[in-house]
């Protein structure tokens, strides 16, 4: 795939194009480093938010829950999903079923470890697709499979012929691949591609525990794709140091063909790569226009905050309250002259709008023009007073009553799952001590 300027300016509205267009501005991305990138002819998206975004403590959705939010992201043409883990209850067996039977449009997939009882209960959620994984570094193998490298080796391909006779399609799946041996890595890779014949499904590079950073990510990738030039693999990148996105755009610099991720990056302990912010940094920043439907993606996200009860921060990128809200006099007054000058992302794509709200740092600019919008024009003298009014009312509200609600949220937040003392009292009543 191709990264120039004509097809950068070609994918953002002609307001934004325009002030690109006439040099006013630049974007070094594509005008200075297009010639370093080495794009797949296609990059794909894959949405892991009913898997590993459920895997985050407390959160949980019901099957018809789950049915909603993938009907949502096959709305936003997202191009797979991985909706569950049948094995873990009789209540994922059951929406993975469901999900099964509405036919929704897009590839959906569950998850299985390298276990005949997984795929078993992979068959009875009615899956034509399996992501069958196992560990890649020889420290989960030995500590926590507890097993030799060999070993995993064998009982995979073992457990993929079974997923195999069952007529699953094979996404191969595997933990800690960044901090595996690359020979072994490769290794597995290629028996399981072999073995998997025509039904490989294809396969993800895990940074299972975010410790890539973005160089070594690109290493990584331009590496493997040496050993591997026939097998093409996406990316899977974890958020512990706050790096998901960015080794995940680094990533599909390198050649890697695409990105698994959450909505909102919602996951185990710091979560996932955030599906939505991989989307518009492609669109926006390289000019890549994938297929998804960026605003109807905005809208799975509030039905995933919703059903999860995890809110989305106010300040997160792309989908937060504030990402294209204006408070300061200075932002403010810029917007009004045009939106590019502080909001990078067209708003528009998104369905939403550019907001004004008004406090400290409220300027008289923005305070005029949203007055004049109602009809109302005030003299330069009462403008003045009005912003100076502004100023006294905001800062003399009640700090305290948003610092309960922070305490709030933490209490709840806290108490999404069950802690040890009640799991313990759980225990006591069913053993009848």
């Amino acid at each position: 795939m191709r990264i120039n300027r004509e097809l950068f300016l070609k994918n953002l509205p002609e307001k934004y194009s325009e002030i690109f267009s006439k040099g006013l501005i630049h974007n070094w991305t594509v005008e200075a480093c297009a010639d370093k990138f080495n794009f797949p002819p296609r990059v794909g998206i894959v949405d892991t938010t009913l898997r590993d975004g459920e895997q985050q403590p407390g959160v949980f959705f019901t099957p018809e829950q789950k049915v909603d939010i993938v009907k949502g992201l096959a709305e936003a043409k997202i191009d797979a999903a991985e909706i569950g883990y049948p094995a873990v209850s009789e209540e994922e067996m059951r929406a993975c079923r469901m999900i099964a039977k509405e036919k929704v449009g897009i590839l959906t997939f569950v998850m299985a470890r390298a276990k005949k009882s997984d795929i078993d209960a992979a068959v009875q959620a009615d899956a034509k697709a399996v992501d069958l994984f196992t560990s890649s570094s020889e420290f989960h193998i030995r500590y926590k499979l507890k097993i030799t490298p060999e070993e995993n080796i064998r009982m995979y391909l073992e457990a993929l012929d079974y997923a195999k006779d069952h007529g699953l399609l094979i996404a191969f799946g595997r933990e800690d691949c960044s901090r595996a041996h690359i020979p072994y890595l490769v290794e597995i890779i290629k028996k399981a591609k072999e073995v998997a014949g025509n039904r490989w499904g294809g396969t993800a590079i895990s940074d299972t525990t975010g410790s890539l950073t973005p160089s070594a990510t690109q290493w990584l990738v331009s590496t493997l794709r040496k050993e591997m030039p026939n097998i093409p693999f996406g990316l899977h990148c974890h958020n512990d140091f706050g790096m998901a996105t960015a080794n995940t755009l680094a990533g599909i610099e390198a050649g890697a063909s695409g990105a698994t991720g959450t909505l909102m990056g919602i996951g185990e302990r710091a979560g996932n790569a955030p599906i939505e912010e991989i989307v518009l940094a492609l669109r926006v920043l390289y000019g890549i226009r994938l297929s998804v439907k960026i605003d109807k993606l905005y809208e799975v996200c509030k039905m995933v905050s919703k059903y999860s009860g995890i809110p989305i921060p106010v300040q997160k990128p792309i989908i937060g309250a504030n990402a294209f809200k204006h408070e300061s006099g200075i932002h403010a007054a810029g917007v009004l002259a045009h939106p590019l000058i502080y909001e990078p992302i067209p708003a528009e794509l998104l369905g939403r709008t550019t907001t004004y709200w008004f406090g400290k740092f409220s300027g008289s600019a923005v305070v005029e023009s949203t007055l004049r919008s109602k009809g109302i024009e005030p003299t330069r003298e009462q403008l003045n007073e009005i912003v100076q009014r502004i100023k006294d009312i905001q800062t003399k509200q009640n700090k305290q009553e948003f610092e309960k609600f922070v305490e709030e949220y933490d209490r709840v937040m806290g108490r999404m799952g069950l802690n040890d003392d009640e799991i313990v009292a759980i225990a006591k009543k069913v053993m009848g001590k």
